[in-house]
């Protein structure tokens, strides 16, 4: 791992970084050191993890992992390229107004998800509206609802390498793309490993369309267990009400093959899509994490084809990633999620971090690249950004 880093910081001196955007809002609302706020309708160019894109029309929607104050933060666009943030409520939804926080604060807090899971592990360290861990949204239309799934923290137990603890997965809903959402799992998870067969649970959950089928399904990670079984994407079948349907067996659609160095020792982030007849499933590899204290990393984005089906296993097209670090920028492109766009483009969301960027913590900014496909074999290439 010293060898990599050691790589890429002479890869990036050689480069000439440019700098970091010293804002995250535009047009600054911060003022001084501060970025700026997650504030109703400015164009947001700040951290921005793990994000996902729908589209209804021809508005796309993002969401990523808490940022701003937010359990899901909402953005919007027309052209993939300006993301505006979500309007503040009208009216204030009665879990905002009930809770501990400013006359000010309450009209100003735009947040998707406005009742998280009651059985998350209680966060009394981030404020007076966040109280749970929650990482990486996917988000679905079945029918006329709209369905938010998270990975919710239950516990610091498990055996991640980076003690990030035990993860399940739960779900809410909303009646419209931008919510306010509101969580519907009742007492426990909707789905979550075995802590005996995967100590640190399941994250990343991804709802997933199969035309073919005309069915819905639920991607996650199951975490495996350090020295005794890899982590898998695994898949099931989703009801009409957003829930696993009862009785459905998960499926394992890839596991992480040590083999391919740059999967380093995970794999996570599922994201499947089907695009003129092929069907694909993202996924990142490797450390999430950077490197050193420049933002260097070795996270990245792959993929596999799935050729027979939704309940089968999905097949790796090659040994190295299909969007790495690339440019003077842009180091660890992973946490993605695949989309179509409104003219039939297939286009891939991921996050990034900015090489030599010292901000602690440091933001992953979205960026959405162009993704070329093959028609003759279904390969797909990277094709720089949008």
């Amino acid at each position: 791992m010293a060898a990599v880093g050691a790589v890429l910081a002479i890869t990036m001196l050689a480069a000439g970084c440019q700098p970091a955007p010293t804002t995250d809002a535009y047009p600054d609302n911060g003022g001084g050191t501060n970025p700026g706020w997650f504030q109703a309708g400015v164009l947001w160019q700040g951290d921005f993890g793990d994000p996902t894109v729908v589209r209804e029309g021809n508005v796309y929607y993002a969401y990523s992992s808490p940022t701003g104050g937010r359990y899901l933060p909402v953005l919007t666009s027309t052209d993939l390229q300006h993301w505006l943030v979500h309007a503040n409520w009208s009216p204030v939804p009665q879990e905002i107004l009930a809770s501990n926080q400013s006359d000010v604060d309450k009209r100003n807090l735009n947040d998707g998800l406005v009742k998280p899971a009651s059985w998350g592990q209680v966060n009394n360290t981030t404020g007076p509206w966040i109280n749970r861990d929650l990482w990486a949204p996917g988000v679905i239309k079945i029918g006329s609802t709209w369905f938010a799934y998270h990975a919710v923290r239950v516990s610091n137990a498990g055996d991640d390498p980076n003690n990030f603890g035990r993860f399940c997965l739960t779900v809410a809903s909303a009646t419209a793309p931008a919510g306010p959402f509101r969580d519907i799992s009742g007492n426990g998870p909707i789905q979550c490993q075995d802590a005996g067969h995967d100590p640190s649970g399941s994250i990343d959950p991804s709802p997933y369309f199969d035309p073919s089928t005309n069915k819905y399904y639920l991607l996650w990670k199951a975490a495996g267990m350090i020295g005794v079984r890899e982590s898998a994407l695994m898949a099931v079948e989703l009801g009409s009400n957003g829930f696993p349907v009862p009785g459905a067996n998960p499926v394992d659609l890839l596991e992480t093959n040590r083999a391919d160095p740059w999967e380093g020792g995970t794999i996570e982030n599922p994201s499947k899509v089907t695009f003129n007849g092929w069907t694909y499933l993202f996924y990142s590899g490797n450390s999430s994490l950077p490197l050193t204290a420049n933002n260097l990393s070795v996270y990245a984005t792959g993929y596999a084809i799935c050729y027979f089906g939704p309940t089968a296993p999905c097949s790796r097209v090659q040994s190295t990633p299909l969007i790495k670090n690339f440019g003077d920028v842009v180091q660890g492109p992973g946490g993605s999620s695949g989309f179509v766009t409104a003219d039939n483009q297939l286009r891939v969301a991921y996050a990034y971090y900015w090489a030599g960027e010292t901000r602690v913590p440091a933001p992953r900014r979205m960026k959405i690249a162009k993704i070329v496909q093959n028609p003759a074999d279904g390969t797909l290439t990277f094709d720089g950004n949008v």
